[in-house]
Order: structure tokens, then C-alpha cells, then sequence
């Protein structure tokens, strides 16, 4: 079976699987989608806030791609307080973005 990979429009909140990797547009409002990666489970539509840290995540260069060895993408934050939390420590320590994301 072909390797799929998630691709998300944030601003209709909807996640797609391809295994063709290209440039995909969102079916609903014709944006450029995000790669996620192949370990990317989409939160609920009507979940806001979890979008809202898939964008954070995404947008700081984060993805959600299987490790090597198949287990996953590491330590993702998964609420917003989570993330603030992050980014505070981010701005207090002068730790790059994506590294404090992933950091647990």
C-alpha cells in the first residue's frame, strides 16, 4: 500500500489523505493545503481550539510525520495552555520555536 500523507486547510478546518505528494488545493475554499504528515489525526471540525494548536504547530514547522522506526512524530502539545506554556518558555530560555513545541 502507497505511503498517504494528511493534508489540512486550517481555515475550513478538513484533513485529506494523499499518497501523491504534490501541491493540493482545499476543495471548499480553493487555499493551498498543509502537509501534516502520515501520523496526523485530524481533531473534530467544530474543535477550534485544537485547530488552533495544529496551526501554531504547523506554522512553527512542526509536522506530524511517522519517526524512522514507526512511532510516531514525538511530543506534540495538545491544548492551548499547553502551547502558551511553550511559547513562554520559548521567550524566557531563547529556545527556538519548533524545538520548545516538541519538548515535553
Amino acid at each position: 500500500m502507497p505511503h498517504r500523507s494528511a493534508y489540512v486547510c486550517l481555515s475550513c478546518r478538513v484533513s485529506f489523505k494523499h499518497s501523491e505528494p504534490r501541491t493540493y488545493r482545499c476543495p471548499g475554499c480553493r487555499r493551498e493545503m498543509l502537509l501534516a504528515g502520515d501520523a496526523f489525526e485530524a481533531p473534530p471540525q467544530r474543535d477550534r481550539d485544537a485547530w488552533r494548536v495544529v496551526s501554531v504547530l504547523l506554522h512553527a514547522g512542526l509536522d506530524f510525520r511517522q519517526d524512522c522506526c514507526g512511532c510516531g512524530p514525538g511530543y506534540r502539545p495538545r491544548t492551548l495552555r499547553e502551547v502558551r506554556e511553550r511559547l513562554a518558555h520559548a521567550r524566557r530560555t531563547g529556545t527556538p520555536l519548533a524545538r520548545a513545541l516538541a519538548t515535553p
